[in-house]
């Protein structure tokens, strides 16, 4: 397969398998750019399933990535609480509590463990089979299975334990009356 035809044939299904892992089209374009850059240089004669080998390096790079900013966020957060004076008008749980509430909830993939959400992604986003999702995550086929097993479960839990957002206790009594 020719360096244009590897592209042209990959690049839609590589994009939206890095939006989905980074949730940033500006960051999935770049870790797509990334992963073509890379399967351009790197010999491909002995590769049977491209697509499951382009999808390992996206996965690859995507982790790389997530790792990168992980880092970044706990150096910045660690820098900042290390800058703000205690407020004597706050207790210490409020001071947690606010900052715990202040974030908001991802999509229910993110709260997925990170091998679930990525077998997941890999089979039913990336359309690739169990043979080829087994190899671009370097597993054996029964592990891949199994992740998209509990992977599905997971999800199907989640929806059955969280259908809506619980009410706050001073709602759910006034509108009671």
């Amino acid at each position: 397969m020719e360096d244009r035809e590897l592209f042209e044939t990959h690049k839609e299904a590589v994009y939206h398998y890095c939006l989905y892992m980074l949730h940033s089209r500006a960051d999935a374009e770049d870790a797509c750019q990334e992963v073509f850059v890379k399967a351009l240089l790197a010999d491909r004669s002995g590769i049977e399933y491209v697509k499951a080998w382009l999808m390992k390096i996206a996965a690859n790079e995507c982790h790389s990535l997530v790792r990168r900013r992980t880092n970044g966020r706990v150096k910045e957060k660690r820098a900042f609480w290390l800058t703000v004076p205690l407020s004597s008008s706050q207790s210490v749980e409020q001071t947690y509590e606010r900052t715990e509430t202040s974030g908001e909830f991802e999509e229910m993939l993110g709260r997925l463990k990170p091998k679930l959400r990525e077998a997941l992604l890999l089979y039913y986003m990336a359309d690739l089979s169990t043979n080829e999702t087994a190899e671009a995550l370097g597993v054996p086929l029964g592990t891949a299975k199994s992740r998209i097993s509990r992977g599905l479960k997971a999800l199907k839990k989640l929806t059955e334990k969280e259908p809506a957002l619980p009410e706050k206790e001073g709602d759910a009594r006034a509108s009671s009356y």
